[in-house]
């Protein structure tokens, strides 16, 4: 049993749901943050694997109902999490949910991470997107040798 309050859920997408369920008992009443990308890799590259109209988040939630699951870090490198707290500080985190208070903690959390404030991304389901957003993001690491993020230009104006 964790005393923590927000958990990070970051484990290969091979065994998500055993594991998530196992866990259910220890994670009631906890923010659970996914950050789990179901990713392939074959020959042609990284690609996002077909969950048949959900993610690992909304899957998550579905086998966590008295947890609160909110998608968020999808997309960061781990080499950059390990690495200067320089690597990040250009990157944004996406973060969806369904319950906006959740979602503000992991908003604050992003911001200790990265300096910049987690972008409010939506919904739950929209971690359908984001999640293979990884493989594009792999995809052009590999090919430019670089580390590549997101960052969300944010222009006020009617």
């Amino acid at each position: 049993m964790t005393k923590a309050e927000v958990v990070l859920l970051a484990v290969p997408y091979a065994g998500h749901d055993a594991l998530v369920t196992s866990l259910a008992a220890a994670l009631a009443g906890k923010v659970v943050i996914s950050c789990v990308n179901p990713l392939g890799f074959d020959q042609r590259g990284p690609h996002g694997l077909d969950l048949g109209g959900t993610s690992a988040a909304e899957t998550a939630q579905g086998l966590l109902p008295d947890s609160v699951v909110v998608g968020a870090f999808h997309h960061l490198s781990a080499v950059s999490l390990n690495g200067d707290a320089d690597l990040l500080h250009h990157e944004d985190v996406l973060v969806c949910g369904d319950d906006p208070e959740a979602k503000q903690t992991v908003m604050g959390l992003a911001a200790t991470i990265t300096g910049r404030p987690g972008i409010d991304a939506g919904a739950l389901r929209l971690a359908r997107q984001l999640e293979p957003l990884t493989a594009v993001l792999i995809s052009i690491n590999k090919r430019y040798k670089v580390r590549s993020g997101l960052a969300i230009h944010r222009v006020s104006g009617s």
